[in-house]
């Protein structure tokens, strides 16, 4: 089980707060379109709200995806798709 939050791929905080890709394509980045490419990689996910313990006062969407994929391969072919 993997666990994506969208502050992974908000352009609007930097990497210190959490961001994981390049400002560039994070600039691409919403919640639908990161479902759009899970159910094009047909694994199976569920999406939850909730608060990324790094900015708790920001609300967040959690993506739990099962797979047997690492987390950085993940988040790698999701920057990849985000142009």
């Amino acid at each position: 089980m993997i666990v994506l939050y969208s502050q992974y791929f908000n352009s609007g905080i930097s990497r210190r707060l959490g961001r994981k890709i390049s400002r560039e394509r994070a600039k691409n980045y919403s919640d639908g379109k990161l479902e759009q490419i899970l159910k094009s990689m047909n694994v199976k996910y569920e999406v939850r709200d909730a608060h990324y313990s790094r900015i708790p006062y920001e609300d967040s969407k959690m993506f739990i995806v099962d797979g047997d994929i690492k987390k950085s391969t993940l988040i790698k072919i999701v920057e990849e798709k985000l142009q």
